[in-house]
């Protein structure tokens, strides 16, 4: 442990609201990406930001900025010391992804740099959660990692009324999500500790 800057202090009584205990996990990225052919890369590791031109304390350092930002379907797994704790999936990329989770740092229990008052609590709970789960491990010497698995696109084609062909492209990130999560289930026994349910639609 190491002394905390006033800007990590700060966020004390948040995350002792919201950080959620964690245990050993047996599913390391390493052996699940080995099932999913390796499809999966580092995305990057996500580290404490000390910036005070940002209230939000936590980063992505991207490998690959363009790909970071690409707008594309990706499945996602949030790491921590090697260990799979999160599964999902997103339409829209990395980079909107992280950032809608930073929106879990606008819990009641902060204060808003502008006018000095609490947050509203209008956050997504699973948001608020994580970022601190995240937060908390960082603090105490965690290693926390995102990976992805950049979908294939799938196009088919339709024809209108007046005989014009119009090419649509598909979202599938649900399906693969699912199939994502019935695997990481089968190597565990459960599914990953900071995980709410896949789409039941597409359960196998």
């Amino acid at each position: 442990m190491f002394a905390l800057s006033q800007k990590m202090l700060s966020g004390d009584i948040a995350r002792k609201k919201w950080a959620k205990p964690l245990q050993q996990e047996s599913v390391t990225i390493q052996l699940y990406n080995e099932r999913c052919s390796h499809n999966f890369q580092l995305c990057g590791p996500i580290v404490l930001d000390e910036s005070p031109q940002r209230q939000t304390t936590l980063t992505v350092v991207p490998e690959d900025p363009k790909r970071w930002k690409s707008e594309t379907e990706h499945i996602y797994a949030i790491v921590r010391n090697g260990e799979i704790m999160k599964l999902g999936g997103t339409r829209t990329g990395m980079k909107k992804r992280w950032d809608s989770y930073k929106c879990g740092h606008c819990v009641p229990e902060r204060l808003q740099k502008r006018t000095g008052e609490p947050f509203p609590g209008k956050m997504s709970v699973t948001n608020a959660h994580l970022y601190h789960t995240i937060e908390q491990g960082l603090l105490r010497g965690e290693h926390w990692e995102f990976w992805s698995w950049e979908l294939p696109s799938h196009i088919f084609e339709v024809e209108m009324p007046t005989g014009v062909k119009v090419q649509i492209a598909t979202q599938t990130y649900h399906a693969y999500e699912s199939w994502s999560m019935t695997e990481f289930q089968d190597m565990a026994g459960h599914i990953p500790q900071l995980c709410n349910n896949s789409d039941p639609n597409y359960r196998t």
